[in-house]
């Protein structure tokens, strides 16, 4: 059968959907990911395949202590996502949406979060030596300490909470 058309007598394009321009990720699709990654990380890229998050549709995922050094998260949908203990050293996680995500003592240490939104994130504990967050919106971000911000690359586009504590 054809494809629906729209009023205009084209057919609608797949990024025309309300989650546009994310692509959505199954949780099966998601455990197969990791896996192959945590091989990719294990072998020193001979064996598996590099996590590409980019662009993924994972609001409210759980990635409880994941593993996901050196993966590519970039503009992805993190909005709520639970990544306590997460290890995201060297990861590309600019431009994506981690607002009110969990981040209690992940690792982002050399982490590029350019332009990410951290907004209500939860960073206590987090690991930001050498992270890369210029631009990035840390506006209400919990658990912020002076010393993982002065850790972090920053810039006058940076967005810092009003309240750090020591």
């Amino acid at each position: 059968s054809e494809p629906e058309k729209n009023r205009e007598g084209k057919t609608p394009s797949p990024s025309a959907s309300p989650t546009a321009p994310y692509r959505d990720i199954s949780r099966e699709l998601l455990k197969t990911i990791l896996a192959d990654h945590e091989s990719w990380i294990q072998s020193g890229g001979k064996r598996g395949v590099m996590a590409d998050l980019q662009n993924a549709n994972l609001r409210g995922a759980v990635l409880l202590k994941a593993n996901l050094r050196e993966a590519n998260l970039c503009k992805a949908y993190l909005y709520g996502a639970y990544l306590k203990n997460a290890d995201l050293r060297n990861s590309n996680i600019a431009g994506a949406n981690l607002r009110g995500a969990n981040l209690r003592w992940a690792n982002l240490e050399n982490a590029d979060l350019r332009g990410a939104n951290l907004a209500r994130s939860d960073l206590q504990g987090a690991n930001l030596k050498e992270a890369d967050l210029r631009g990035t919106n840390l506006k209400m971000a919990e658990g912020l300490t002076r010393k993982q911000v002065g850790q972090a690359e920053l810039d006058e586009k940076t967005i810092i909470p009003t309240e750090i504590r020591d």
